[in-house]
């Protein structure tokens, strides 16, 4: 039998070093670093976009520090590329899976997992910094090209042509003053992970349904800030009205569209299609599986570029039943 007891507490001694894996090191997105070395070299400091990087990534080799008194010079040429420096990885391990004593007590361990999963991703991505912040215009960049060499040199000396030849550009917080300006809106473009938790009505095989526990297990792709799919696993039980469980599992792809943005709040729609399985623990359960399709309503509150708190509204068909849910949760973009 699975131990989500044990389980949940080493996921959680791994959540509380999460905050910790955050970085000094943060990216200048490819095409805003187009966008500075068009402008002012004597200007460039003032609103960069960064990203925040990870702890494991060092980035590069440390360069000179400037000072706020530093001079801004004109360049005279860039630095010749090097090699780019080596850095030790770590690695990662992963546990055996072990039986388990019933489809309930599984899903039950694999929504505490996922759970702790998502608030550790969520503790981690609402700490990242993905945003504007104010440099000194000598404020060294990391630059990593194409072909596999690196160099660097001060952000008021990058190019046009630099920019368009680097790969990859990298500042770090103690080679210069450094002051966050504000954080970038939310961005869902991208991977996404989201574990909402509520309640739903189960069909029963002997009447009406019944209102239940329902948890929903998502990942997938957002193509645009507005459009993503996604597969949904959901998980949920109730109990008969003799007190038998009845479980349900539905998993499905579903099609989000949130084009509703009121500053933080943030709305949609989504739809869904799949396929449901139905066990029912009762002396006259019959246990199905069949078709399910459904859509809905998605509400979100923006809590940083990354993270949303995401209420849910559904309604489906599936076992010839018309069912409904409400959860909320955690969206990690």
């Amino acid at each position: 039998m699975r131990n989500p007891i044990a389980a949940s507490i080493a996921l959680a001694s791994i959540v509380a070093l999460l905050p910790g894996c955050l970085g000094h090191t943060y990216t200048i997105p490819k095409r805003d670093l187009q966008a500075l070395a068009r402008t002012d070299p004597g200007a460039r400091g003032q609103r960069v976009r960064v990203v925040q990087n990870f702890a494991s990534d060092n980035g590069a080799p440390e360069a000179p520090r400037v000072y706020a008194h530093t001079g801004v010079t004109v360049s005279t040429g860039a630095p010749e590329p090097g090699p780019v420096p080596r850095h030790g990885g770590g690695g990662s391990s992963g546990g055996g899976k072990t039986q388990a004593a019933g489809a309930s007590d599984d899903a039950a361990y694999w929504l505490v997992v996922a759970s702790i999963l998502a608030v550790g991703l969520a503790v981690t991505e609402g700490a990242r910094f993905d945003g504007w912040a104010e440099l000194h215009p000598m404020h060294p960049v990391h630059l990593f090209g194409w072909d596999g060499s690196y160099t660097w040199m001060p952000l008021a000396h990058v190019t046009p042509e630099v920019a368009e030849w680097s790969r990859r550009a990298v500042v770090r917080t103690s080679e210069g003053p450094w002051r966050p300006l504000a954080r970038a809106p939310l961005n869902r473009q991208g991977w996404t992970y989201a574990v909402l938790l509520g309640t739903s009505e189960v069909p029963l095989a002997s009447g009406a349904p019944a209102r239940g526990f329902m948890g929903h297990i998502q990942f997938g792709h957002f193509f645009t800030g507005d459009v993503g799919l996604l597969v949904d696993i959901g998980l949920g039980w109730a109990a008969d009205p003799l007190g038998n469980v009845v479980y349900d599992a539905r998993n499905a792809l579903e099609l989000q569209y949130l084009p509703l943005d009121l500053g933080r709040l943030h709305g949609g729609v989504f739809g869904q299609a799949g396929i449901g399985r139905r066990l029912d623990d009762s002396a006259a359960g019959v246990d199905a599986v069949g078709y399910l399709a459904g859509g809905g309503a998605l509400l979100q509150l923006e809590l940083t570029t990354r993270l949303t708190i995401t209420g849910r509204a559904g309604f489906a068909q599936a076992y010839g039943e018309s069912i409904s849910d409400l959860t909320l949760g955690l969206s990690i973009y």
